[in-house]
């Protein structure tokens, strides 16, 4: 008799499990069905989230810097490392029938530490070692309530714009960790292919962030061109060149600084993808030379 039962629950097991695997090979179906071309996601997303479909990505950056570009674009030693690690989620959802517009949160988690020795290494950040600790700050740092869109018939430009509540504003943690303001981010991302297997992503932000108790506003215009190629239908290697620029409130010129980075994106299938690259700052005026290792997980359900 336990045997019939046991056997039972096994079939009843065995026939849930194939009814959700055919729910979603339904809904992947769907999906591919509505899909443009192919994308790549190395921190932030143009793929529009038909009606129902949730899009989360996990990106998480490394951030390091013990190299100071002066206003005549000469390196200097800042004779001390600064390291953040900065985790992010983002959820995005479909809410129109047309699938033409997408709403969505962002939750920034902060790790960032000051060390004393310039060639100290930059994955202390991960731990608690005090040895030439100067600063060690980590928290939840904002919120961000995202809307994408189209706002043209062509599905190749995609608009995506999130406000920043920053948590804890007022406090000198926040502010080591250079989250502590109420911000706007307005992204204007472009794909083009440029032949069956090659393609552009252009990305332009325009980061306002607002005037606070501390600080003016200031405004923020990185621009970054990825250049990349369908190696297979898994793998898509890329490169990437970039331009920012930063004015204070009066819109007097304050820092520049140029990118270069290659990277790489595993996508196990459209709906599952892996995105990893590296960026280095390589000339700038008044800026830090960043040196940034991502890593980013993206599902869709």
């Amino acid at each position: 008799m336990k045997f019939l039962l046991f056997l039972f629950l096994v079939v009843c097991s065995l026939c849930i499990a194939d009814r959700v695997l055919a729910q979603i090979s339904d809904r992947r179906y769907t999906y591919d069905s509505l899909l443009v071309g192919d994308r790549i996601t190395p921190a932030v997303s143009s793929v529009m989230m038909p009606k129902s479909y949730t899009e989360v990505i996990l990106s998480n950056a490394l951030l390091t810097t013990n190299t100071y570009f002066t206003q005549d674009h000469v390196s200097i030693n800042m004779n001390q490392r600064y390291t953040y690690l900065i985790n992010t989620l983002q959820v995005t959802h479909g809410i129109s029938e047309s699938g033409r517009f997408n709403v969505g949160l962002d939750f920034s988690y902060r790790t960032g530490r000051q060390d004393i020795d310039a060639k100290s290494s930059p994955l202390k950040v991960l731990g608690n070692d005090n040895k030439g600790l100067i600063q060690y700050e980590r928290a939840i740092t904002s919120v961000g309530i995202r809307a994408r869109y189209l706002p043209f018939m062509t599905n190749n430009f995609v608009v995506q714009q999130t406000f920043y509540i920053p948590l804890g504003a007022a406090s000198n943690q926040s502010m080591f960790l250079g989250d502590n303001r109420y911000a706007l981010n307005t992204q204007l991302l472009y794909n083009y292919l440029i032949s069956r297997k090659m393609f552009l992503f252009v990305q332009a932000d325009i980061l306002v962030r607002f005037r606070d108790a501390r600080a003016n506003a200031d405004f923020t215009n990185p621009i970054n061109v990825y250049t990349s190629y369908l190696l297979t239908k898994h793998i898509f290697p890329f490169a990437l060149i970039g331009m920012t620029n930063a004015w204070d409130y009066n819109f007097d010129h304050t820092r520049q600084f140029f990118t270069y980075g290659v990277g790489l994106q595993y996508q196990y299938n459209t709906m599952f993808t892996i995105n990893l690259f590296y960026s280095d700052v390589f000339s700038g005026e008044n800026s830090n030379r960043w040196k940034t290792f991502n890593l980013g997980i993206r599902k869709v359900f």
